[in-house]
Protein backbone atom coordinates (compact mmCIF):
# COMPACT_ATOMS: atom_id res chain seq x y z
CA UNK A 1 0.00 0.00 0.00
CA UNK A 2 1.24 2.97 -1.41
CA UNK A 3 0.56 6.96 0.87
CA UNK A 4 1.66 10.06 0.21
CA UNK A 5 2.27 13.11 2.22
CA UNK A 6 2.56 16.90 2.12
CA UNK A 7 2.79 19.48 4.83
CA UNK A 8 1.00 22.37 4.01
CA UNK A 9 2.02 26.03 5.18
CA UNK A 10 0.87 25.01 8.93
CA UNK A 11 3.40 22.44 8.28
CA UNK A 12 0.94 19.77 8.83
CA UNK A 13 0.53 16.56 6.98
CA UNK A 14 -2.33 16.40 4.04
CA UNK A 15 -2.66 12.92 2.28
CA UNK A 16 -2.37 13.61 -1.77
CA UNK A 17 -2.69 11.88 -4.73
CA UNK A 18 0.15 12.78 -6.64
CA UNK A 19 3.87 12.69 -5.92
CA UNK A 20 5.35 15.91 -5.69
CA UNK A 21 8.59 17.73 -4.44
CA UNK A 22 9.31 17.22 -0.45
CA UNK A 23 6.77 14.72 -0.01
CA UNK A 24 6.36 11.84 2.46
CA UNK A 25 5.80 8.51 0.67
CA UNK A 26 4.44 5.72 3.10
CA UNK A 27 4.99 2.30 1.80
CA UNK A 28 3.30 -0.59 3.96
CA UNK A 29 4.16 -3.95 3.25
CA UNK A 30 4.63 -3.79 -0.69
CA UNK A 31 4.05 -6.18 -3.19
CA UNK A 32 7.10 -6.81 -5.58
CA UNK A 33 4.87 -5.15 -8.33
CA UNK A 34 4.17 -2.10 -6.09
CA UNK A 35 8.37 -2.41 -5.22
CA UNK A 36 9.14 -2.16 -9.02
CA UNK A 37 6.81 0.99 -9.51
CA UNK A 38 8.19 3.04 -6.41
CA UNK A 39 11.66 2.32 -7.72
CA UNK A 40 11.00 3.52 -10.81
CA UNK A 41 8.77 6.33 -10.29
CA UNK A 42 11.33 7.94 -7.56
CA UNK A 43 14.41 6.52 -8.95
CA UNK A 44 15.86 4.63 -6.14
CA UNK A 45 17.01 0.94 -6.04
CA UNK A 46 14.54 -1.70 -5.79
CA UNK A 47 16.86 -3.55 -2.86
CA UNK A 48 16.47 -0.19 -1.08
CA UNK A 49 12.74 -0.95 -0.61
CA UNK A 50 12.88 -4.73 -0.05
CA UNK A 51 15.68 -4.62 2.27
CA UNK A 52 13.28 -3.45 5.26
CA UNK A 53 10.45 -5.84 4.10
CA UNK A 54 13.18 -8.45 6.32
CA UNK A 55 12.33 -8.80 9.66
CA UNK A 56 16.09 -9.93 10.54
CA UNK A 57 17.06 -7.21 8.94
CA UNK A 58 19.48 -5.00 11.20
CA UNK A 59 20.24 -0.99 11.56
CA UNK A 60 22.08 0.38 9.45
CA UNK A 61 23.07 3.12 6.96
CA UNK A 62 23.47 2.96 2.93
CA UNK A 63 24.14 5.46 0.05
CA UNK A 64 23.05 4.95 -3.73
CA UNK A 65 24.74 7.93 -5.44
CA UNK A 66 21.95 10.48 -4.29
CA UNK A 67 19.95 8.03 -2.06
CA UNK A 68 20.26 7.22 1.30
CA UNK A 69 18.64 4.43 3.12
CA UNK A 70 18.70 4.40 6.89
CA UNK A 71 17.19 1.42 8.73
CA UNK A 72 15.74 1.55 12.10
CA UNK A 73 14.64 -1.35 14.07
CA UNK A 74 11.49 -0.70 16.07
CA UNK A 75 9.59 -2.22 18.81
CA UNK A 76 6.23 -3.87 17.85
CA UNK A 77 3.72 -5.12 20.25
CA UNK A 78 2.58 -8.43 18.85
CA UNK A 79 -1.17 -9.56 18.84
CA UNK A 80 -2.41 -12.08 21.44
CA UNK A 81 -1.53 -15.58 21.17
CA UNK A 82 2.00 -14.94 20.04
CA UNK A 83 4.03 -16.23 22.24
CA UNK A 84 6.67 -13.87 21.97
CA UNK A 85 4.42 -10.35 23.48
CA UNK A 86 6.89 -8.06 22.21
CA UNK A 87 9.72 -8.03 19.15
CA UNK A 88 11.37 -5.41 16.54
CA UNK A 89 10.57 -4.74 13.27
CA UNK A 90 12.80 -2.50 10.80
CA UNK A 91 11.74 0.28 9.14
CA UNK A 92 13.52 1.57 6.14
CA UNK A 93 13.92 5.62 5.52
CA UNK A 94 15.10 6.35 2.41
CA UNK A 95 16.30 10.15 1.34
CA UNK A 96 16.23 11.24 -1.84
CA UNK A 97 16.55 14.79 -3.00
CA UNK A 98 13.38 15.01 -3.87
CA UNK A 99 11.23 13.08 -1.53
CA UNK A 100 11.39 10.78 1.77
CA UNK A 101 9.94 7.42 1.74
CA UNK A 102 9.73 4.63 4.45
CA UNK A 103 9.19 1.16 4.29
CA UNK A 104 7.46 -1.28 7.07
CA UNK A 105 5.87 -4.57 6.79
CA UNK A 106 3.06 -3.52 9.23
CA UNK A 107 1.19 -0.33 9.41
CA UNK A 108 3.70 0.49 12.26
CA UNK A 109 2.11 2.99 15.49
CA UNK A 110 4.79 5.42 14.76
CA UNK A 111 3.93 5.81 11.72
CA UNK A 112 0.59 6.18 12.66
CA UNK A 113 1.63 8.78 14.80
CA UNK A 114 3.66 10.87 12.04
CA UNK A 115 0.65 10.81 9.96
CA UNK A 116 -2.36 11.65 12.29
CA UNK A 117 0.09 14.69 12.74
CA UNK A 118 0.11 14.32 16.34
CA UNK A 119 4.07 15.36 17.02
CA UNK A 120 5.29 18.83 16.70
CA UNK A 121 4.86 19.99 12.92
CA UNK A 122 7.97 19.99 10.54
CA UNK A 123 8.33 20.62 6.97
CA UNK A 124 9.09 17.17 4.94
CA UNK A 125 11.60 19.03 2.75
CA UNK A 126 13.61 19.60 5.74
CA UNK A 127 14.24 15.58 5.57
CA UNK A 128 16.93 15.71 9.05
CA UNK A 129 14.20 16.48 10.65
CA UNK A 130 12.02 13.95 9.27
CA UNK A 131 14.23 10.92 10.76
CA UNK A 132 15.47 12.67 13.83
CA UNK A 133 11.42 13.13 14.50
CA UNK A 134 11.40 9.55 13.48
CA UNK A 135 13.73 8.43 16.03
CA UNK A 136 12.64 9.91 19.08
CA UNK A 137 9.39 9.01 18.23
CA UNK A 138 10.63 5.16 18.55
CA UNK A 139 12.63 5.99 21.17
CA UNK A 140 9.69 6.96 23.45
CA UNK A 141 7.77 3.74 21.90
CA UNK A 142 10.49 1.61 23.33
CA UNK A 143 10.32 3.18 26.54
CA UNK A 144 6.15 3.06 26.55
CA UNK A 145 6.41 -0.80 25.93
CA UNK A 146 8.69 -1.29 28.57
CA UNK A 147 6.34 0.23 30.94
CA UNK A 148 4.14 -3.08 29.97
CA UNK A 149 6.70 -5.19 30.48
CA UNK A 150 7.80 -3.71 33.74
CA UNK A 151 3.59 -4.11 34.64
CA UNK A 152 3.47 -7.97 33.62
CA UNK A 153 6.76 -8.56 34.93
CA UNK A 154 4.85 -7.36 38.11
CA UNK A 155 1.57 -9.16 37.66
CA UNK A 156 3.86 -12.89 36.65
CA UNK A 157 5.98 -11.99 39.95
CA UNK A 158 2.62 -11.68 42.19
CA UNK A 159 1.39 -14.94 40.56
CA UNK A 160 4.33 -16.86 41.09
CA UNK A 161 4.64 -15.91 45.13
CA UNK A 162 1.15 -17.64 45.54
CA UNK A 163 1.71 -20.84 43.42
CA UNK A 164 4.53 -21.50 41.26
CA UNK A 165 3.34 -22.84 38.21
CA UNK A 166 4.78 -23.40 34.21
CA UNK A 167 2.37 -21.60 32.75
CA UNK A 168 3.73 -18.56 34.88
CA UNK A 169 7.64 -19.07 34.23
CA UNK A 170 6.93 -19.31 30.02
CA UNK A 171 5.61 -15.89 30.85
CA UNK A 172 8.71 -14.50 32.09
CA UNK A 173 10.78 -16.45 29.77
CA UNK A 174 9.37 -14.79 26.58
CA UNK A 175 9.26 -11.49 28.03
CA UNK A 176 13.20 -12.40 28.76
CA UNK A 177 13.45 -12.87 25.07
CA UNK A 178 11.86 -9.68 24.28
CA UNK A 179 13.99 -7.65 26.34
CA UNK A 180 16.66 -9.35 24.45
CA UNK A 181 15.40 -7.71 21.50
CA UNK A 182 14.67 -5.06 22.57
CA UNK A 183 18.47 -4.33 24.00
CA UNK A 184 19.84 -5.80 20.28
CA UNK A 185 17.96 -3.30 18.40
CA UNK A 186 18.66 -0.85 20.40
CA UNK A 187 22.36 -0.62 20.77
CA UNK A 188 22.67 -1.20 17.01
CA UNK A 189 20.32 1.98 16.61
CA UNK A 190 22.40 3.67 19.08
CA UNK A 191 25.66 2.89 16.63
CA UNK A 192 23.95 4.14 13.50
CA UNK A 193 22.53 7.46 15.06
CA UNK A 194 26.66 7.95 16.09
CA UNK A 195 26.95 7.47 12.30
CA UNK A 196 24.91 10.34 11.16
CA UNK A 197 27.22 13.16 11.91
CA UNK A 198 29.59 11.72 9.77
CA UNK A 199 27.95 11.80 6.49
CA UNK A 200 28.86 13.96 4.43
CA UNK A 201 25.34 15.45 2.71
CA UNK A 202 23.62 15.12 5.77
CA UNK A 203 23.13 18.43 7.02
CA UNK A 204 22.60 18.99 11.14
CA UNK A 205 21.07 22.55 11.75
CA UNK A 206 21.17 23.49 15.27
CA UNK A 207 17.40 22.71 15.84
CA UNK A 208 17.92 19.48 14.26
CA UNK A 209 20.95 18.72 16.72
CA UNK A 210 18.68 19.64 19.85
CA UNK A 211 15.83 17.26 18.35
CA UNK A 212 18.89 14.33 17.41
CA UNK A 213 20.97 14.99 21.00
CA UNK A 214 17.35 13.94 23.02
CA UNK A 215 16.46 11.28 20.66
CA UNK A 216 20.13 9.86 21.72
CA UNK A 217 19.20 10.65 25.31
CA UNK A 218 15.61 9.21 24.90
CA UNK A 219 17.43 5.77 23.40
CA UNK A 220 20.10 5.89 25.74
CA UNK A 221 17.11 5.39 28.58
CA UNK A 222 15.39 2.97 26.73
CA UNK A 223 18.50 0.87 26.53
CA UNK A 224 19.24 1.34 30.09
CA UNK A 225 15.91 0.46 31.59
CA UNK A 226 16.21 -2.87 29.30
CA UNK A 227 18.81 -4.05 30.36
CA UNK A 228 17.86 -3.58 34.04
CA UNK A 229 14.99 -5.49 33.42
CA UNK A 230 16.38 -7.82 31.64
CA UNK A 231 18.71 -8.61 34.72
CA UNK A 232 16.53 -8.04 36.83
CA UNK A 233 14.07 -10.66 35.28
CA UNK A 234 17.38 -13.20 34.78
CA UNK A 235 17.89 -12.71 38.73
CA UNK A 236 14.20 -13.35 39.67
CA UNK A 237 14.25 -16.22 37.49
CA UNK A 238 17.05 -17.93 39.51
CA UNK A 239 15.30 -17.08 42.84
CA UNK A 240 12.17 -19.01 41.68
CA UNK A 241 14.30 -21.58 40.25
CA UNK A 242 16.09 -22.04 43.09
CA UNK A 243 12.77 -22.31 45.31
CA UNK A 244 11.64 -24.73 42.85
CA UNK A 245 14.82 -26.95 43.89
CA UNK A 246 14.06 -25.84 47.75
CA UNK A 247 10.32 -26.90 47.87
CA UNK A 248 11.18 -30.42 45.82
CA UNK A 249 14.22 -30.75 48.60
CA UNK A 250 11.79 -30.57 51.18
CA UNK A 251 9.04 -32.67 49.74
CA UNK A 252 11.61 -35.61 49.16
CA UNK A 253 13.02 -34.97 52.40
CA UNK A 254 9.14 -35.25 54.23
CA UNK A 255 8.32 -38.38 52.12
CA UNK A 256 11.69 -40.11 52.82
CA UNK A 257 11.39 -38.98 57.02
CA UNK A 258 7.88 -40.72 56.64
CA UNK A 259 9.28 -43.98 54.92
CA UNK A 260 11.81 -44.30 57.36
CA UNK A 261 9.59 -43.67 60.32
CA UNK A 262 7.05 -46.99 58.96
CA UNK A 263 9.18 -49.34 57.50
CA UNK A 264 9.50 -51.18 60.81
CA UNK A 265 5.70 -51.81 61.45
CA UNK A 266 5.50 -52.66 57.20
CA UNK A 267 8.91 -55.20 58.12
CA UNK A 268 6.72 -56.47 61.16
CA UNK A 269 3.51 -56.92 59.08
CA UNK A 270 5.04 -58.36 55.87
CA UNK A 271 6.80 -61.17 58.25
CA UNK A 272 3.78 -62.35 59.80
CA UNK A 273 1.68 -62.05 56.39
CA UNK A 274 3.85 -64.98 55.14
CA UNK A 275 2.33 -68.54 55.28
CA UNK A 276 4.22 -70.86 57.44
CA UNK A 277 4.51 -70.72 61.17
CA UNK A 278 5.92 -68.07 63.53
CA UNK A 279 6.46 -67.80 67.11
CA UNK A 280 3.54 -66.47 69.43
CA UNK A 281 1.26 -65.84 65.96
CA UNK A 282 -1.31 -67.60 67.79
CA UNK A 283 -1.34 -65.77 71.06
CA UNK A 284 -4.58 -63.42 71.78
CA UNK A 285 -2.80 -60.33 72.16
CA UNK A 286 0.35 -60.49 69.41
CA UNK A 287 -1.14 -58.41 66.97
CA UNK A 288 -1.62 -55.75 69.81
CA UNK A 289 1.61 -56.32 71.23
CA UNK A 290 3.38 -55.92 67.67
CA UNK A 291 1.02 -53.18 66.74
CA UNK A 292 2.15 -51.00 70.27
CA UNK A 293 6.03 -51.83 69.64
CA UNK A 294 5.96 -50.75 65.88
CA UNK A 295 4.04 -47.71 67.07
CA UNK A 296 6.59 -46.75 69.68
CA UNK A 297 9.34 -47.42 67.40
CA UNK A 298 7.66 -45.02 64.95
CA UNK A 299 6.61 -42.58 67.53
CA UNK A 300 10.61 -42.29 68.64
CA UNK A 301 12.06 -42.23 65.28
CA UNK A 302 9.64 -39.24 64.45
CA UNK A 303 10.75 -37.47 67.39
CA UNK A 304 14.16 -37.55 66.68
CA UNK A 305 13.70 -36.87 63.49
CA UNK A 306 11.80 -33.54 64.61
CA UNK A 307 14.59 -32.73 67.22
CA UNK A 308 17.11 -32.96 64.04
CA UNK A 309 14.95 -30.56 61.86
CA UNK A 310 15.09 -33.32 59.17
CA UNK A 311 10.73 -32.73 58.47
Amino acid sequence: MLKIYKSNEEAMFQEQSESVHYNWVQLTNPSEEEIQNAASRFGVPADFIRDPLDADERSRIEKNEDNLLFIINVPLKMADGESVPYRTIPIGIIQTRDVMISICRVNHPILQELSKKTVKPFLTKVNTHFLFQLLLLSSRYYLHLLDDINQKIIDAEKKLQKSIRNSDLYTLLNINKSLVFFSKSLKVNRIMMQKLSRIQRFEIKEENEKLMQAAFIEMQQALDTSEIYNENLGNMMDAYSAAIENNLSAVVKVLTAFTVIFTFPLVVASIYGMNFPLPVQDGVYTLAVLMLIGGVISLGTGWIFYKKRLF
